[in-house]
């Protein structure tokens, strides 16, 4: 994402043919990678896990860590698709690669509400080992990418809004200053200051 943000700012196609494998080179790295998982017959990575966070499955009470498709690896996935389908349309390319991710992308796992309004973090509404945790990794899609949008996005905005009320404003220096671009993503100037003042 860093490289096509690069792109984004001078607009330099020589630039943009220079990092276009590296583009596809990870493309192609999730699209044989990724399984179908049973349920819905999504494509997902496979195992994986939602940064430090853990979760309980019906019945139990050990914390599970391993999954399939986290939220954060899903739009990490799409975000990366869609700048590579970006590149390969600016520079007039229809490859392998692009062929596979447009057959792909639509197969994604969408983003999903919980029964109690916040953003899931896992493919299941599964119960969280830790409610407050200072991870908020399945809120990439807010920040720093950019599928998550009071404006586009309504819905998703408001449940990015319940999951961060939920975690609170306690954090570690960085994973605090990452909810102060959340706040200011949801056009909530006073609660991203607050958190700004308490960070300094």
């Amino acid at each position: 994402h860093h490289l096509w943000e690069h792109y984004t700012f001078k607009l330099d196609e020589e630039y943009l043919k220079s990092i276009y494998n590296v583009l596809t080179g990870a493309s192609d790295f999730f699209i044989n990678s990724m399984i179908k998982e049973p349920k819905n017959n999504w494509l997902v990575t496979s195992p994986s896990s939602s940064p430090e966070n853990a979760f309980y499955i019906t019945g139990s009470k050990e914390p599970i860590f391993v999954c399939m498709g986290p939220t954060m690896d899903v739009q990490i996935i799409k975000e990366l698709f869609t700048n590579t389908l970006s590149a390969a349309e600016i520079l007039g390319v229809e490859d392998e690669t692009i062929v596979e991710i447009k057959k792909a992308l639509p197969n994604l796992p969408p983003m999903q509400i919980s029964a109690n309004g916040y953003l899931q973090e896992w493919l299941e509404d599964y119960e969280e080992q830790d409610p407050n945790h200072r991870h908020v990794s399945h809120l990439y899609g807010l920040h720093p990418s950019n599928q998550i949008s009071p404006i586009s996005t309504p819905e998703l905005a408001n449940a990015a809004r319940e999951t961060l009320n939920r975690r609170g404003d306690e954090g570690t220096g960085w994973s605090r200053a990452w909810k102060v671009n959340f706040w200011a993503r949801l056009h909530d100037v006073n609660r991203a200051y607050k958190l700004l003042k308490s960070l300094l």
